[in-house]
């Protein structure tokens, strides 16, 4: 069986479907890799909740400080990340 190289297989992929290429998400074979997606999905679902809570709880006057305790990171970091949210 011929094996083909990395660089050949990137080629195939890169130019297959008229140049476009396959959509690498359509593609995922493997329990590890859905894996992977799930938890990268589940991950910025709870980056939005986290944005949407942070600003709720400015808007009701919660602190930088208090915030950033619970975030766990310094009442800078947490103005920094969050400010413009």
């Amino acid at each position: 069986m011929l094996m083909r190289t990395e660089d050949e297989m990137l080629t195939e992929i890169e130019t297959a479907d008229d140049g476009r290429g396959p959509d690498p998400l359509m593609t995922l074979e493997g329990d590890a890799l859905q894996a992977v997606l799930a938890a990268v999905k589940a991950r910025t679902t709870a980056q939005e909740a986290i944005d949407a809570a942070v600003q709720r709880a400015r808007d009701e006057g919660a602190s930088w400080t208090v915030i950033g305790s619970i975030l766990g990171v310094s009442r800078q970091a947490a103005r920094q990340r969050y400010s413009a949210a």
